[in-house]
């Protein structure tokens, strides 16, 4: 895990992702309506990390689509699972504000930096959505056949020899 070779947006995310993770796990304890909700915040910041990790850790691992389109998915999912849950306890939340209504703020701004960073990802990807194997990727390419190599060049031929002796195609 080298966070060096990863890109502005991925670094966010990573960011964004352990944010959503610990506040998330904390806040799951202490407003339990929300209970699945918050925890399911909590997964989605895993997979944004093993989205951005795997490829790193595991180069022969081919994810299932291109990476910005994972993380965009995965991100705006969590955002709006997080905004959600803000918005039906914003009462609750800062009634008695203490250490776990902080810590489900983090979760919020962390689950919302994951959804820009993962836009920010699919923007640098081309915008063009790719998640899951198409019909025609099942299918195994065609090996190229090469084209024929060219024959190799004939030997120089020998010079006629003007040594006077017979030769056997010299008929009397």
């Amino acid at each position: 895990m080298n966070l060096s070779k990863l890109s502005a947006s991925e670094k966010l995310a990573v960011y964004g992702a352990v944010a959503t993770v610990i506040g998330a796990a904390v806040a799951a304890s202490s407003y339990p309506g929300h209970w699945g909700v918050t925890w399911l915040a909590a997964i989605l910041g895993l997979a944004m990390l093993a989205i951005v990790f795997l490829p790193q850790m595991s180069p022969t691992t081919k994810l299932p689509g291109k990476k910005g389109s994972l993380m965009v998915v995965v991100g705006v999912l969590a955002a709006l699972l997080m905004a959600f849950v803000l918005l039906t306890t914003i009462n609750f939340t800062f009634e008695g504000f203490d250490l776990s209504s902080l810590l489900f703020l983090i979760a919020v701004a962390g689950a919302l930096v994951m959804g820009w960073a993962g836009w920010q990802a699919f923007q640098a990807e081309g915008g063009k959505f790719d998640v899951g194997t198409s019909g025609a990727s099942s299918v195994p390419p065609v090996p190229m056949v090469p084209p024929p190599a060219a024959p190799p060049p004939a030997p120089p031929s020998m010079p006629p020899s003007d040594s006077g002796a017979p030769r056997d195609d010299d008929q009397p």
